[in-house]
């Protein structure tokens, strides 16, 4: 269980290079916090961010990668379940606003509404969607992935499918809830919300 506490120790520049950048600027940001007494510092420490996009044509966030491919086809065989946190980007920027006006506020929050996978964010959205696109309806299993993984995306490595695949990810949003009265949208809501942006700017496709 992920809380405050605790740090990303694992990642490296040759292992999830994006997730040690966010490691390492996180620990200056608060290096340089210590090292004054003008302003204090607060994180927000958010999982994958979702929900409707502003500039869906123009983007190239992973975040928007993930919901094209679970609606274009690539996974209509199935879907690695590779734990995820999400939170919706409106929560988002609330926490954002809260953490910056709540004199109480302090230190680190992590930023997660729903502990989830890829295929369960498929299957949220088979019904409004499943009749219109190939969305997932099952695992992939982790043999195949770690077979031909490494072929079909550069990022799905042998060892980061051995660490994630079939690994729930869990962490404790509670100290947000408490602190700065977030209350999270459903994960339907942020799904079909970020779903149906992509639909409705065409760059999603009907079967």
């Amino acid at each position: 269980m992920l809380t405050e506490g605790i740090w990303n120790t694992t990642s490296s520049i040759d292992y999830q290079p994006y997730s040690y950048s966010k490691t390492l600027a996180e620990k200056r940001a608060w290096d340089i916090e210590k090292s004054q007494d003008n302003w204090d510092l607060i994180t927000i420490n958010m999982c994958l961010v979702l929900g409707p996009a502003m500039n869906p044509q123009n983007t190239t966030s992973e975040s928007m990668n993930i919901l094209k491919v679970l609606g274009n086809g690539e996974m209509r065989m199935g879907a690695p379940k590779i734990g995820i946190g999400i939170v919706d980007v409106r929560d988002l920027a609330d926490a954002h606003f809260k953490a910056g006006y709540t004199p109480s506020a302090k230190g680190r929050y992590i930023t997660s509404a729903h502990e989830t996978d890829f295929l369960e964010m498929g299957k949220v959205l088979l019904p409004k969607y499943g009749d219109r696109f190939p969305l997932p309806k099952k695992a992939l299993s982790k043999w195949l992935l770690i077979l031909v993984g490494p072929i079909i995306n550069k990022l799905l490595t042998r060892k980061f499918i051995r660490n994630n695949v079939n690994i729930p990810w869990k962490a404790d949003n509670s100290k947000i809830k408490r602190d700065l009265g977030i209350c999270f949208r459903s994960m339907k809501e942020t799904m079909e919300d970020s779903f149906q942006v992509l639909v409705n700017e065409g760059i999603l496709k009907e079967k």
